[in-house]
């Protein structure tokens, strides 16, 4: 753990005022965090390691604050082929009477159904939704989306199923065939999850036409699943050169609890996030050694400390074993460090 050094003047010759004053510059301490108790003349120093100690509190309010934001809510007719189409242009198709109970009663009448849209990097680090994929070895690296959404169905707060796969449109103005679907590797429903993605064996996506935001015809991605919760359409990054493990330093005081770190790959829509915390080195670091040597990137270091975002972004050429220190970090608004996320190649 990071430390700071904190010196205490202690009389030496009265072991009672050594005791007492011991005692009121511990408890100063633990409240202010930084405390110097001199006496004149006559003293010993004392060293005494403290814990810097960050609150992780608003960040992680502010990834679940983030996600709920962004739900959009709708009202469909069971009975009925019912389309939503979200403020990003997302579709979603239901079948007439493709919902039911979970005990298996068919479903009538109204149906409340949310969604959750993200297409691009700033939403994902805001959101903690990057793309880590866990490949068939069980190695997670980082996958390239067109998409990630949260989609359920539910009648007067109960949860419903599906009998009957529902549609997803994702807006594309190109098509790559080698997208496909994913889901978490973990079933989860509920939006606050931690997720990391898998390919679904019988996922399959085809290019097709939606309606929309404007309400005429759009082109992009067509996909089928017959699960509510997180589903994200992806495609493997086909990096054939040599990989690394990846590691960043952050500043003092900072760890996986109070902060986290991504990496956003230049001119892909790949976000790696740096998930695992290595104790002992005091380093964020990823877990397979996937990271393609050569690529260029940009380190995304992201904390919310009194209701502002602690941020620093870094250009970096990935090398061998690579070690990234941020040293440096500024504040900003939520509106102005997406605008910074979002402004990255």
């Amino acid at each position: 753990m990071k430390t700071q050094k904190i010196e205490f003047n202690i009389l030496s010759n009265n072991p009672l005022v050594r005791k007492t004053l011991k005692t009121i510059c511990a408890s100063a301490m633990l409240a202010a965090a930084l405390v110097s108790c001199e006496m004149a003349d006559d003293v010993d120093v004392v060293d005494i390691d403290v814990p810097l100690e960050i609150s992780g509190e608003e960040l992680v309010e502010s990834i679940l604050d983030r996600r709920e934001d962004a739900q959009q809510t709708f009202v469909i007719d069971a009975s009925s082929w019912e389309v939503i189409i979200g403020d990003q242009g997302t579709n979603v198709v239901f079948g007439a009477n493709s919902l039911e109970f979970e005990n298996g009663d068919p479903v009538t009448g109204d149906v409340d159904v949310t969604l959750i849209e993200i297409y691009n990097k700033a939403d994902m680090v805001l959101s903690k939704l990057p793309t880590n994929g866990m490949n068939e070895n069980g190695d997670v690296e980082t996958i390239l989306s067109a998409g990630e959404f949260h989609i359920n169905a539910t009648q007067n707060g109960e949860q419903l199923k599906l009998n009957a796969p529902y549609q997803i449109f994702a807006p594309n103005d190109t098509f790559d065939p080698e997208m496909t679907i994913f889901t978490p590797i973990d079933d989860c429903i509920e939006i606050d999850c931690d997720v990391v993605w898998e390919e679904e064996e019988d996922g399959e996506l085809f290019q097709g036409e939606g309606m929309g935001i404007d309400g005429t015809p759009a082109t992009g991605y067509t996909a089928f699943t017959d699960n509510f919760g997180w589903t994200n359409l992806d495609r493997w990054g086909s990096y054939t050169g040599p990989k690394t493990i990846v590691y960043a330093d952050v500043p003092e005081g900072y760890n996986a609890d109070n902060s986290a770190v991504y990496i956003s790959y230049d001119g892909e829509t790949g976000l790696a996030l740096l998930d695992i915390y290595v104790e002992d080195d005091q380093l964020f670091s990823e877990h397979y050694g996937q990271m393609p040597i050569g690529k260029e990137v940009h380190f995304i270091f992201i904390s919310v400390q009194n209701g502002s975002y602690v941020y620093a972004i870094q250009a970096a050429i990935i090398g061998d074993d690579h070690i990234e220190v941020i040293t440096t970090t500024q504040t900003a608004t939520e509106a102005e460090l997406f605008a910074l996320i979002d402004a990255l190649p």
